[in-house]
């Protein structure tokens, strides 16, 4: 059951004991690389000549942040720390190129493979935990991407909330990804099948293939045009001025039913929303079958 899952927990280095370390599963709760993390460990943050966004991207195992130049439009940046006991390198299929100067004391690395530039950097944020940062074209230096990456820092947990619940999906779809905005009264969750569940992850951010089946519902600020203009394959109005439309290979039909089970919260009031373990059912929770 949902309530029974075990959060990793972040652990930084000092002069305690060595504990035991726990075991990788409890009865029948999921290894970590199936689980949407239920906190945010960090928050947004500036250095230099960077801004990183607040934790906006939440799949199995990881939190996703964007990075931004204070000035100018590039370079830009891809952010993707996870959860502790996933290897990042294994998980995106990336070989250890050159170790770097430890970051605040832990290790760092550049890596290779294709489509990951050279200026890669990985490093242990927390103990066996990891974080990739990835620049996008036209690219970043290394000194910059380094930059950004000292002035990762772990943050007080915040849980990973919905402005909904879904009490329907159609058979064979799991929860890969959600993408919660308070501040702007905007979430997505996605869903896919089970064949893109197990397929490799899309490369460089843990972006979802969206070619592949996914059913995506997002809560947005209405459009005054409402479902003539969303291209959507499911439409529904929210009394505060937000709409839910649904995106996706499935029915019309379907698509209704997964409406008619929602209960939408009051998308301006945080304290309305829903712990992401609470907001989908338990059986559209991927476990790795």
């Amino acid at each position: 059951m949902v309530a029974a899952r075990t959060v990793p927990q972040i652990v930084t280095r000092g002069p305690a004991p060595n504990l035991p370390q726990p075991a990788a599963s409890v009865g029948p709760a999921p290894a970590p690389e199936y689980l949407i993390p239920s906190v945010a460990r960090f928050r947004g943050y500036r250095t230099a000549s960077f801004r990183v966004g607040d934790p906006g991207n939440f799949g199995p195992g990881y939190t996703g942040a964007g990075v931004v130049p204070k000035k100018g439009m590039s370079p830009t940046m891809s952010l993707v720390a996870y959860e502790p006991g996933i290897d990042p390198l294994t998980r995106l299929g990336l070989k250890r190129a050159a170790d770097m100067d430890p970051i605040k004391g832990r290790p760092a690395f550049t890596v290779s493979a294709a489509g990951f530039p050279g200026e890669t950097l990985v490093w242990e944020y927390a103990d066996n935990a990891f974080a990739v940062l990835t620049p996008e074209h036209p690219g970043a230096t290394r000194a910059q991407v380094r930059e950004v990456a000292e002035g990762f820092a772990l943050a007080p947990e915040q849980p990973v909330k919905l402005p909904f619940k879904v009490g329907h999906v159609p058979d064979g779809f799991w929860l890969r990804a959600v993408s919660p905005d308070s501040p702007n009264e905007f979430a997505t969750a996605t869903f896919l099948p089970t064949a893109s569940m197990r397929s490799p992850v899309s490369r460089r951010y843990e972006g979802i293939d969206g070619t592949r089946g996914n059913i995506q519902i997002v809560l947005q600020g209405r459009d005054p045009a409402g479902a003539a203009n969303c291209g959507c394959t499911g439409y529904r109005v929210v009394d505060d001025g937000h709409e839910v439309i649904i995106t996706g290979s499935i029915s019309k039909a379907e698509a209704r039913k997964i409406l008619d089970s929602m209960e939408v919260s009051t998308p301006g009031d945080y304290s309305t929303w829903v712990p992401v373990t609470e907001a989908v059912p338990a059986e559209y929770l991927y476990k790795g079958e």
